[in-house]
């Protein structure tokens, strides 16, 4: 089943999707083909904002914004999956609902009016805290009151049928509404540290995304939005990967068959046909990037899913915000230094760490690391820094000689320059994301800044 999958997901994938080193702050290396021209979205300026939350709650595929009818009235199909999608979201709320069902649009034109009050009809399901202040007007005033449905009523031209685009931008702000007056929302793993007149918030990533992961706390979106800029690891988003991908290859013709050993070469073809993948993916790339991929491709059960993972990442998700709203962006490392930690291993460590990757696989195909990585998610959604940090252990992500040189050194220079940060003249705020790794394993980034005398307090 994944092997028709994976030339699909080799033709969307750039070479700068990020992940497969998951929390310890690598780029992803991803296997490669020639890439034909990316579709153009059908996205409008104005909800571009929005949609960029609203695709990570998981209530509307983003292949609608390439199907040509975004822009047009929904259908009944698409309405009836955002409606029960959307009631999905709300119920991870945790309120006791009424005996009330989904509601359910059966118009043949399903007009504005229709869809805004779908969503009311979503929230009147619920027993909901008196902050909501559902009931105390008309389903489309409340909507206005409480920002989710924006515009004059003489403007909103509630007869007019209702597009994907509004019903998709009208189910985010409805969640979004919703989760920030329940005062609930993912947590992360966050600090905030205050010197002189420089404010650093710092947050740990995760660089594959689960809908489980947002919306992000009220506190730290404002936090973000309050910042004069973001520094983050490397910025991928705008940086160019082409020296990374040429580091992942052998450049002179070669394959891995001639660099590694005969049962390593075999163990690989067993993985290799387990996981059906084509025979000759891998074939011209260095053991640290064979590693890489099968690392990321075990966590799931499908080669297209690690687009939408990677796109959900928290580095992605706010390198895209601050793109969207002009805040600058900078490096603590940048791409370059990444590529050459990957690449600085030795033939033989990089052999030893891909024969330790084959054995799991061949073994379990990845599914305890693929559970422990879920769970881990889960923990940073409930800002479980013990948690995140114990998962990093049993995920075996602390093990390795390239996860080594992955934490420690790189740490140190980390530390120092966000150090230099808050030492710096003048007034600044500053949003900080990097590896939850980073931030929560033991004498790490955290704690040095710690042992250099900052008060480093985690933000709840």
């Amino acid at each position: 089943m994944k092997s028709h999958l994976w030339s699909k997901w080799s033709r969307k994938t750039a070479a700068g999707l990020l992940g497969v080193t998951i929390l310890l702050g690598g780029t992803n290396l991803t296997v490669r083909a020639e890439q034909p021209p990316a579709p153009t979205p059908s996205i409008s300026t104005w909800s571009l904002s929005t949609l960029n939350e609203g695709e990570k709650y998981g209530i509307y595929p983003v292949g609608w914004y390439y199907d040509g009818k975004f822009q047009e009235a929904i259908d009944a199909v698409k309405v009836k999956s955002l409606i029960e999608s959307t009631g999905a979201k709300l119920d991870q709320l945790g309120f006791s609902k009424k005996d009330l069902p989904l509601p359910v649009l059966e118009n043949k034109v399903i007009t504005r009016d229709t869809v805004m009050r779908a969503m009311h009809g979503l929230l009147a399901r619920y027993e909901l805290p008196a902050a909501f202040g559902i009931g105390s007007s008309s389903p489309i005033e409340y909507l206005q009151q409480k920002g989710i449905v924006q515009g004059s009523s003489e403007g909103l031209e509630l007869d007019q049928p209702c597009t994907a685009e509004q019903a998709a931008v009208l189910a985010s702000r409805l969640v979004e509404f919703s989760y920030d007056t329940a005062g609930q929302g993912a947590k992360g793993v966050f600090w905030k540290v205050k010197h002189n007149n420089n404010t650093l918030y710092l947050l740990g990533s995760v660089h594959l995304g689960i809908p489980e992961m947002y919306p992000l706390q009220k506190n730290i979106r404002e936090a973000f939005e309050a910042s004069d800029d973001l520094w983050v690891e490397a910025d991928t988003l705008s940086g160019d990967m082409s020296y990374f991908a040429n580091l992942m290859v052998y450049d002179d013709g070669s394959k891995i068959e001639d660099h590694v050993s005969k049962e390593t070469y075999e163990k690989l073809q067993k993985v290799i046909k387990k996981m059906e993948i084509p025979e000759q993916a891998l074939d011209g790339y260095k053991p640290f990037a064979v590693s890489s991929n099968l690392s990321m491709l075990s966590l799931f059960d499908q080669p297209d899913q690690i687009t939408a993972a990677s796109a959900s990442g928290i580095d992605h998700y706010f390198l895209t915000k601050a793109l969207l709203t002009g805040k600058p962006v900078h490096e603590l490392e940048g791409i370059k230094l990444q590529a050459d930690v990957f690449n600085s291993l030795t033939p033989e460590a990089q052999e030893k760490d891909l024969n330790s990757l084959l054995d799991t696989l061949l073994a379990d195909g990845g599914k305890e690391g693929a559970d422990s990585f879920k769970q881990l998610q889960l923990d940073w959604s409930k800002g479980d820094a013990k948690g995140v940090a114990d998962g990093l252990v049993r995920g075996g992500l602390m093990e390795g000689e390239l996860n080594k040189k992955l934490i420690g050194e790189r740490d140190k220079n980390m530390a120092k320059k966000i150090a230099d940060l808050l030492e710096k003249d003048g007034e600044r705020t500053s949003f900080v994301v990097v590896g939850s790794a980073h931030y929560v394993v033991k004498d790490m980034v955290i704690d040095q800044l710690k042992a250099k005398g900052y008060d480093v307090q985690p933000v709840k």
